[in-house]
C-alpha cells in the first residue's frame, strides 16, 4: 500500500537513508488500536492511516496517526479522519470520515456524525473493511499510485466521490469523479 517518499514538505518525518519507503505516517507513531482512541475526544480534526482492521466487532482495528503539518498518504492507503463535531450539538457528536487515495487523489469513502459514546468504531469497521478489500482489489488491476504522495489536507478540500478518471477502463464511463 504504502511505498516511496516523495521529496516535497508533505514527506517530512520520513527518515532519510532508510532502507524501505516510509508509511504514510513518515514511518514515525506506533500502531493504535482505534478502539482506545474512541474513549478520548479530539481536540482538533486528525488524520489515522489505517494498518489493520480484521474479523468482527471487536477485533483488530489499528491505525497510526499521520503527523505533520502538512500530512501526505499513498495510493493505496485507507485512511479515518476524526474529529470533534460541529454545530449545535458539537460537544454530543464526533465526526468520522473513511478515506481512500488511488491514482494521486484522495477520494472519500463514507462520512458520519455519530454520537460521542465511544462506540464510533465499531461503527465504521465495516466500511473500513470495504475500503480496504476495493483498494486492494483495484490495486491487483491498476496502478494506484503507491509512489505519488498526496497532501491530505488540500486533497480532502478538493475530492470528489467516486474513482479517479484515471483509474476508469475507458472514457465512457461517467459515474467517476
Amino acid at each position: 500500500m504504502t511505498t516511496a517518499p516523495d521529496p516535497t514538505p508533505a514527506a517530512a518525518g520520513a527518515a532519510p537513508g532508510t532502507d524501505g519507503p516510509p508509511a504514510a505516517d513518515g514511518g514515525m507513531g506506533d500502531k493504535v488500536d482505534v478502539r482506545s482512541l474512541a474513549a478520548q475526544r479530539p481536540g482538533e480534526a486528525m488524520w489515522l492511516l489505517v494498518t489493520e482492521v480484521d474479523g468482527p466487532a471487536g477485533e483488530v482495528f489499528t491505525a497510526r496517526t499521520v503527523p505533520g503539518p502538512q500530512p501526505c498518504a499513498f495510493g493505496g492507503d485507507v485512511l479515518l479522519r476524526v474529529g470533534p463535531g460541529t454545530g449545535p450539538e458539537a460537544d454530543a457528536v464526533i465526526s468520522v470520515a473513511v478515506w481512500a487515495v488511488a491514482a494521486g487523489a484522495l477520494v472519500p469513502v463514507a462520512a458520519w456524525d455519530l454520537p460521542d459514546d465511544g462506540g464510533w468504531p465499531e461503527r465504521v469497521r465495516a466500511t473500513v473493511m470495504f475500503a480496504m478489500s476495493a483498494v486492494t482489489g483495484l490495486g491487483e488491476h491498476v496502478d494506484l499510485g503507491e509512489c505519488d504522495a498526496v497532501g491530505l489536507d488540500a486533497a480532502a478540500g478538493a475530492a470528489v466521490p467516486g474513482l479517479p478518471r484515471s483509474l476508469a477502463p475507458d472514457s465512457r464511463v461517467t459515474a467517476m469523479g
